[in-house]
């Protein structure tokens, strides 16, 4: 199972194509834009909605604009009126937001930035299973500050894979790394794939239920437009 992972950097978004991107939201969508107090934030989630827009007309023959969606009663968001069993994950953040596409797979990305401020052995012992907090443990500074933003954004992408939101507890499952896996510790047989990229001061996660390959790259809106 293929699984599309685009990341795209505002810093790099003209004035034109930001309104060609809001032009594909629909008026729900434009609405919760417009109800952020900052423009840093309206634009983040602009940004995220509209290439997502983007690359689900990539795979399925519709406009980009035509897109409808739904969530369930925990907040995962899926497709409307779609003859194809498209699922797909987003996330936003200042300065840069995150897509994945795929078929038929459960899936969730995030997308996190490194530079912000994060007391990492604390947090980690509050929520972090045992074996991530003695990752953690096992190195200092810098090392430490970048293991805990990779662990901390692939944690994030497996509860959005679930759909479960803050009713999945963060130590009930362990994250690895080198290379990325995921172990549930509720003994699940249940089989997962995760991936994990560093671009500048962003980390960026995909979790999947079940064999996927991750294409990651940057978006190019010229070429999407």
């Amino acid at each position: 199972m293929d699984v599309t992972v685009r990341a795209l950097d505002l810093a790099g978004i003209t004035a034109p194509q930001w309104e060609a991107l809001a032009a594909l939201l629909d008026d729900e969508e434009r609405a919760r834009a417009a109800r952020f107090a900052f423009e840093e934030d309206r634009r983040s989630y602009v940004a995220a909605h509209g290439l997502l827009r983007l690359e689900l007309s990539r795979r399925a023959a519709r406009p980009p604009q035509d897109w409808r969606f739904a969530a369930t009663k925990l907040g995962k968001p899926y497709l409307l009126d779609c003859a194809r069993d498209l699922r797909f994950s987003l996330s936003h953040t200042r300065g840069m937001v995150a897509v994945a596409v795929a078929d038929g797979a459960e899936i969730g990305v995030d997308v996190e930035p490194s530079d912000r401020r994060a007391e990492s052995m604390k947090l980690a012992q509050r929520f972090f299973a045992p074996e991530e907090v003695a990752l953690l443990a096992a190195v200092e500074g810098a090392a430490r500050r970048d293991m805990f933003f990779a662990i901390w954004t692939l944690k994030e992408a497996v509860v959005k894979t679930t759909g479960q939101g803050l009713a999945r507890a963060l130590d009930s499952f362990a994250i690895a790394l080198d290379p990325p896996r995921v172990t549930m510790l509720d003994g699940s047989a249940q089989q997962w794939s995760a991936a994990h990229w560093r671009r500048g001061s962003f980390h960026f996660a995909l979790a999947a239920q079940g064999p996927v390959r991750a294409d990651f790259s940057e978006a190019e809106l010229a070429s999407l437009l």
